[in-house]
């Protein structure tokens, strides 16, 4: 938090291409993704600030169409 508000930093951590090409319709895709042991922490939330983690998801299409969709995470340190 901050006089205004709220302020959000955004920063990429990993960024992972999946697929190229033509994809045969029907396959599901896997994703497994490994979290940087120094980049990230346990989701943290308190009165003054919070840490939070997001995936999100580009998909280009072959006419150039893009479609997202950001996935929030709950990380846990066990």
């Amino acid at each position: 938090g901050c006089a205004e508000g709220y302020a959000r930093d955004a920063t990429e951590i990993q960024n992972i291409q999946i697929a190229d090409g033509d994809i045969c319709r029907g396959l599901p895709i896997p994703i497994y993704m490994v979290f940087p042991r120094l980049f990230t922490c346990p989701t943290l939330e308190t009165t003054n600030f919070k840490v939070e983690f997001e995936v999100n998801i580009v998909v280009l299409l072959h006419d150039d169409h893009l479609i997202t969709e950001n996935f929030p995470l709950k990380l846990c340190r066990t």
